[in-house]
């Protein structure tokens, strides 16, 4: 699956820049004893402020790069797709699901990412039209059970993409947007309101280590949701 995967991608380079920081698109990270469960944020913040991961990514050949969340995975531990990293796309995915993170494949819907100067901007209309039709390939190889966008532009992806499975549609977990709310509620109610999310906490301290007010309400979102289909 995975050379299948990597072939769509080599068939999906963009023949000029058209903004890109890289040319190539990417595969999702698959782990073994895959749950059928698919997470997608929307891109790869690839900012100044991550200049060294994208010395990384200029540094590998072009098969590394389409296969770049493997390849992180395996020599950094992590996917550097940043709301799963952090633990809040992980912790609303096994409250919510009561499936194991570790278990759930993930990646970007956006497989291109675009800066100006130094900062991370979002990504052209192209290039998510370009992501959708990859996309559109790809499901029907992974037929996942779930696919769970998050944000508005991961969302439009995967419309665009014409899947017709489950698709749970969720808010992007930006610090920012998550700030305005969480504070809003007391951390200790959402707990006690939300017993799946206490209980994922309390497996998984190191995930809310950081803002964690804001990851515990993002996930109590993804209960809400998903509760209600």
């Amino acid at each position: 699956m995975k050379k299948r995967l990597t072939g769509i991608c080599e068939n999906g380079i963009l023949a000029v820049n058209e903004g890109a920081v890289f040319q190539e698109p990417y595969i999702p990270y698959i782990p073994d004893k895959w749950n059928g469960v698919l997470v997608l944020a929307e891109a790869q913040n690839l900012a100044k402020s991550n200049d060294d991961y994208v010395a990384i990514l200029k540094a590998i050949n072009r098969k590394q790069k389409i296969e770049r969340l493997y390849y992180a995975v395996k020599t950094e531990n992590r996917a550097m797709i940043q709301p799963w990293d952090d633990g809040s796309l992980k912790l609303a995915i096994e409250s919510a699901l009561k499936v194991k993170a570790c278990y759930t494949a993930v990646s970007n819907a956006v497989l291109w990412s675009q800066r100006s100067n130094t900062a991370n901007i979002n990504p052209s209309k192209f290039l998510m039209d370009r992501s959708a039709r990859i996309w559109k390939e790809f499901l029907l190889i992974l037929r996942p059970k779930i696919v769970i966008t998050a944000g508005k532009k991961a969302e439009y992806v995967i419309k665009k993409s014409c899947w017709s499975g489950q698709h749970i549609k969720l808010r992007l977990p930006a610090k920012t947007a998550m700030s305005r709310v969480s504070g809003m509620f007391q951390t200790k109610d959402l707990l006690k309101r939300y017993p799946e999310v206490n209980r994922v906490v309390i497996e998984n301290p190191t995930w809310v280590k950081e803002y964690k007010q804001n990851k515990i309400f993002f996930a109590c979102h993804a209960v809400s949701i998903i509760n209600e289909i």
